[in-house]
């Protein structure tokens, strides 16, 4: 493992740097929880009849429900 040279253009060290700030960035928006929910049963059968008429997986449905009622 070699050690790194200075480099050679200072600003353009500084721009590159500002780009990996900015997809850093990028990654923590895109950040997901995950976390583990229990439902009455007949919630559920509720929502996979629903996900399976909408020819959808359950778990997009719950989202979408989710996110109607967020705002």
């Amino acid at each position: 493992m070699s050690i790194p040279k200075k480099p050679r253009d200072i600003e353009e060290f500084i721009k590159n740097a500002r780009a990996n700030d900015e997809i850093a960035n990028e990654k923590e928006v895109k950040k997901v929880k995950k976390f583990l929910i229990e439902l009455p049963y007949e919630l559920w059968m509720k929502l996979k009849l629903r996900a399976l008429q909408e020819n959808k997986p359950l778990k997009d449905v719950i989202l979408e429900i989710l996110e109607m009622n967020a705002e």
